[in-house]
């Protein structure tokens, strides 16, 4: 009998440390994409504040495939040097940037300020959670 408790009790404390651990997993996933988008964003700024060729650097909010994409000058998806992260646990939302006019999916960093006319918000996330990015027009993320 108490062979029989022993053990019921070590796999209750069993299943319940394993859900934790994937609900712990789970998220280190998500965080992890949201790491890497806000670390993408501030790559880009910093390559428009310090590039030797005097050009604007942006990055492109690709709705459908959930990835953004640096590029130089303009957005040409056809380009070599762009550097796209695709997020993997989430997707991108909300997007709400100016100009107000129409719907822009970039956010460009002038060259050399690394300021932005593309001001406002867009949330990454998925049904159990999101995160939300600001850029104001300083281009600075939060």
């Amino acid at each position: 009998m108490e062979v029989m408790l022993t053990m019921s009790l070590f796999l209750l404390l069993a299943g319940v440390g394993v859900g934790a651990y994937f609900k712990y997993y789970q998220f280190s996933l998500i965080n992890i994409d949201v790491t890497k988008a806000m670390t993408h964003i501030k790559q880009a700024r910093f390559r428009a504040l310090k590039n030797p060729d005097n050009s604007d650097y942006g990055v492109h909010l690709d709705i459908p495939c959930g990835c953004l994409t640096t590029f130089k000058d303009t957005y040409n998806p056809a380009n070599a040097d762009n550097i796209t992260l695709e997020l993997r646990q989430l997707d991108i939302t909300d997007l709400n940037l100016a100009p107000n006019i129409g719907i822009t999916n970039d956010i460009i960093f002038k060259k050399q300020t690394g300021k932005t006319d593309n001001v406002g918000s867009f949330t990454i996330g998925n049904a159990v959670y999101s995160y939300t990015f600001t850029i104001n027009s300083q281009g600075v993320v939060d």
